[in-house]
């Protein structure tokens, strides 16, 4: 019987940060039987997990789209093209990934702010507290991706809860996973009694 990623991450808990940061190699060679080198899709997402912190770490004052895109290019420009298949591929996925970073991080500039913080450990991820209407508070795990299908998608949920819940003892009420590729918000909600309870059953 083949094992599930969940059970192959959770019986090994070293991998979970690496997973959540990049999870293309574990699930591309582990699940997918696919040959992976270090690729394209692993720079790719190591370069904006790096503009992502750099720009959560960036004073209001300076996010500007002018100063965003600079940071971007920044970064952006440290990418080895002879990872893709060709130049036309590098600039067709630099120019999407680029415009869909600029604009989702242009329009959550005010929301990232010195309440936001990441993940520990290397697990690369936005995580936000937001205060509701009964001023009751709920725990945001955001992440960019470059590109999810829903195999990958659902692992990302049940690894990130997985890990949320051995570092602070609760699950996040929320996880969003945004596809720079195509440009889509996934939401997805915990069912937090439900869900507590199972974790605190099998740890």
């Amino acid at each position: 019987m083949t094992m599930s990623i969940e059970t192959y991450l959770f019986e090994n808990n070293q991998l979970n940060e690496a997973f959540l940061n990049c999870p293309y190699e574990y699930y591309d060679h582990e699940f997918r039987r696919v040959a992976v080198d270090f690729n394209w899709k692993q720079v790719v997402q190591s370069t904006v997990n790096n503009i992502v912190r750099a720009y959560v770490e960036t004073p209001l004052l300076m996010r500007s789209n002018v100063d965003t895109l600079q940071l971007i290019s920044k970064h952006w420009t440290k990418i080895d093209r002879n990872l893709f298949y060709s130049v036309q591929q590098f600039l067709s996925i630099s120019a999407i990934v680029i415009d869909h970073l600029l604009s989702f991080l242009s329009m959550n500039k005010q929301s990232f702010d010195s309440n936001h913080g990441f993940l520990e450990d290397g697990a690369s991820g936005i995580v936000t507290t937001l205060k509701g209407k009964d001023r009751h508070e709920a725990i945001v795990l955001e992440k960019l991706l470059l590109e999810v299908d829903e195999p990958l998608l659902q692992t990302y949920y049940d690894v990130a809860k997985r890990y949320y819940y051995e570092k602070n003892g609760s699950l996040p009420h929320q996880i969003e996973v945004i596809d720079l590729l195509n440009a889509k918000r996934y939401v997805h909600f915990s069912n937090l009694e439900e869900e507590q309870q199972h974790f605190l059953t099998t740890t």
